[in-house]
């Protein structure tokens, strides 16, 4: 919690995943491995986001693959990345904000016109291309969840493999959908499956009762913030980093 709690929490806080009473608010099974698991596939897509808007490297990189291009171009400079499943989707880009959209869970919009969408590659030209975009799945077991899936999404898949078994996942891929396209995390940044493990450890501990938001926030507050980058709001995060509460997560001195 002292090195991941702070992060996780602007990340719930971002995404209004905290509620008043300081639990968090989403509908879940009672299953705490399964419903952690879900959260941190969403979790990801905010981090994925964060990653992309602060260094045009990974922008290009992820531009290139949901584009379906063959090299990460400066020309996706001009295009800043939305999960259009977020709130940051609705609250900004209300109009890509979708979040029953199955197929792109990341998408690229216009700088300058956020109404225009970046396109796949189309050997006309562009004529009759469609939107581009990229699913983002986080596992502990990929090759039972993530690879009977691959099947219905037609957009390049980031896989964070939470338990290592990415190389497992990639060949029982390549051998059921070969014209499938799977990302590794390590092509964009090392830590981000670090960082998600280490939220997921934290997750299941509060939907077990066996810590609470409170303590997060005490633990984040005594034994330090994370130095590694932050989960949504900060570009890079440092030592000197601070978590900014909403008043009623705040407690006394």
């Amino acid at each position: 919690m002292s090195i991941y709690g702070s992060t996780l929490l602007d990340v719930l806080i971002g995404e209004s995943y905290i509620s008043e009473d300081l639990v968090l608010k989403n509908i879940f099974t009672g299953d705490a491995q399964a419903d952690a698991t879900r959260l941190i596939g969403s979790i990801a897509e905010s981090l994925v986001v964060n990653l992309c808007n602060s260094y045009p490297e990974v922008n290009r990189t992820l531009g290139m693959y949901a584009r379906f291009g063959q090299r990460p171009h400066k020309k996706l400079d001009a295009y800043v990345a939305v999960a259009t499943g977020s709130m940051r989707a609705k609250n900004d880009f209300p109009q890509h904000y979708n979040p029953c959209d199955t197929q792109r869970d990341i998408i690229w919009v216009e700088r300058d016109n956020t109404d225009n969408q970046l396109l796949c590659i189309s050997p006309t030209n562009g004529v009759g291309a469609k939107p581009a975009g990229l699913q983002v799945k986080a596992s502990h077991n990929g090759v039972r969840y993530v690879v009977p899936s691959i099947k219905d999404y037609h957009f390049p898949v980031l896989y964070f493999d939470l338990q290592g078994d990415w190389g497992e996942v990639q060949k029982s891929v390549f051998e059921q959908h070969p014209t499938a396209t799977l990302v590794h995390p390590d092509e964009i940044q090392h830590e981000i499956k670090h960082i998600l493990k280490g939220y997921f450890d934290v997750v299941v501990a509060l939907l077990r009762g066996e810590t609470t938001i409170k303590r997060i926030v005490q633990e984040s507050r005594w034994k330090g913030d994370s130095i590694l980058p932050t989960g949504i709001d900060a570009a890079e995060a440092t030592s000197e980093s601070k978590l900014i509460l909403p008043s009623h997560l705040r407690g006394g001195n």
